[in-house]
Order: structure tokens, then C-alpha cells, then sequence
């Protein structure tokens, strides 16, 4: 038989243990439900919060990487200025990305259907060589009048044609005209595109082998995030990516920048 005791001089009792014990058990139970509350209120809070890539266009993040990244021509940040460049035109990180592609593949031919106000276009035309060409797509409501005098302030008015239809008509216009085959980088906003297939299927019978289809629009001004959205435009750019998203004949990325931009790279 073992017993335990204890000593003369302990005058600790077992009442006190089991008094200090439950203080300690309630001390960490409280501590536990603060760290609980804590977390829900602040942590998850944030991790929400942060599925949002930027606040907005002043959001200090974006200032901050446009610092250090943007290189813009003096007469395109004008331009940009002058016509305030909403999110639902080109912005211009993806305008200077779009040039950095189209002087990576030594592009000498560009089609541009997208609203910028003659910005993309111009960005696009200063990577050129001097005999490239950009065409440029131009809706009926589109002044471009004014874009015309900062292109020739950078001195590349020479290298942009103006044409005035709408996305698909010009897509049509260039197929007839023998062009399939003959583009570098084909850069086209289709966020209120409803023939966004069309434009699609067409656009790539224009690039050559090797060349860059620039999507401008996927998330349709954030409506795609509503999969049960019953706008007829919104469902056709979902269910055009679910079928570019299977194409074999092209390699795909879609950016987070702007409202979605999708590059194709046709194979």
C-alpha cells in the first residue's frame, strides 16, 4: 500500500487547489471566447475584405504599384485626363501591358475595338515600328477628333486608321477584305458585346499564328459575379468563357486588371 501526505510545514489545503484550478479553467475559457471574438470580428473581416483586389481607382495600393510600374507617354496621360478614363474603358496598366505584349511579339499590325477614347491606340502605336499600323475601331457615339491631336503630339498619328463600326461590322469588313491571318495583337471590349462569340471566332481568324486576342470587359463591370444574372450581355460573355476556356487552339490567362482581361495566345 502506498500513501502520499504531506509535510508539517505545507499548509496548502485540497480546497485551495480546486479553487486556483477552476479560476485557471475560467481565466482560459474567457480568453478563449475573446480570441473567438476577436478573430470573427477583425481576421475574417478582413479576408473578405481582401477578395477585393482594389478598392477603387485612388485606392492607395493601386497609386502605389502605378508609381513604381506606370511609364506613360506625357501626351497619352493628357488624353487620359482630358476624357477622365472611367474603369469601363481601358485602364492604364492593362493599355501598357498590351503594348509591352505587342513589342514582346515584335507586333506590326494591331486591331483595336475597344473604348478608350483613342488612348489604347495610341499607347499601342508608340511600341510600333515605323511602318505599323494600328487600326482603330471607333463606335458612332466616339469623338475622336480630340484623341487625333495627342496622337500627332506623339508623333504617331501616321501610324493609326480610323475606322467608324460597330465591333462585329469591322471584324466583317476585314475578313472580306482578305485580312485573316495578317494581326499581331487583336485587343476588343466586349463588355457590351451580346455577338461576343461571334466577335470572338472572328477576331481570332484575324491573328496569325502565334498572336495575342486581348479581351477586355470578362467581368462585365463586376454583373458576371451574378452566375443567375438574366442580362442577355452577361450571359453571353459566360457562357463565351466556358467555351474559350476548353479552345485547344489557344492558350489562355485572365488578369485581374480593369474589368477582366482575358489574353488568348493562339497556338
Amino acid at each position: 500500500m502506498i500513501s502520499f501526505g504531506l509535510s508539517p510545514g505545507c499548509t496548502m489545503s485540497f480546497s485551495n487547489i480546486h479553487r486556483d484550478a477552476a479560476v485557471g479553467v475560467a481565466l482560459l475559457g474567457v480568453s478563449f471566447a475573446v480570441g473567438v471574438y476577436i478573430g470573427k470580428k477583425y481576421f475574417l473581416f478582413r479576408s473578405k475584405k481582401s477578395q477585393k483586389i482594389f478598392e477603387g481607382q485612388d485606392d492607395p495600393r493601386r497609386v502605389y504599384l502605378l508609381r513604381l510600374s506606370l511609364r506613360e507617354h506625357p501626351a497619352a496621360k493628357k488624353l487620359r485626363q482630358l476624357f477622365s478614363i472611367t474603369p469601363r474603358d481601358v485602364s492604364s496598366d492593362a493599355a501598357q501591358l498590351l503594348g509591352n505584349l505587342a513589342k514582346l511579339i515584335k507586333s506590326r499590325r494591331v486591331l483595336d475595338i475597344g473604348r478608350s477614347c483613342g488612348y489604347n491606340p495610341l499607347v499601342l502605336a508608340l511600341v510600333l515600328p515605323a511602318d505599323g499600323k494600328v487600326t482603330a475601331s471607333f463606335s458612332e457615339t466616339e469623338n475622336s477628333s480630340d484623341a487625333k491631336e495627342f496622337w500627332r503630339e506623339a508623333g504617331v498619328d501616321n501610324k493609326i486608321e480610323i475606322i467608324v463600326k460597330s465591333a462585329e461590322q469591322t471584324l466583317d469588313d476585314l475578313l472580306s477584305a482578305g485580312e485573316a491571318g495578317k494581326f499581331d495583337l487583336v485587343f476588343i471590349n466586349m463588355a457590351d458585346e451580346q455577338s461576343c462569340r461571334k466577335c470572338y471566332e472572328k477576331s481570332l481568324r484575324l491573328l496569325r499564328s502565334g498572336g495575342i486576342l486581348a479581351i477586355d470587359g470578362v467581368l462585365c463591370y463586376g454583373a458576371a459575379l451574378k452566375l443567375n444574372s438574366k442580362s442577355v450581355t452577361v450571359q453571353a460573355m459566360h457562357q463565351l468563357s466556358e467555351a474559350i476556356l476548353r479552345d485547344a487552339r489557344i492558350a489562355l490567362s485572365i488578369l485581374p486588371v480593369g474589368d477582366g482581361l482575358m489574353l488568348c495566345f493562339k497556338l
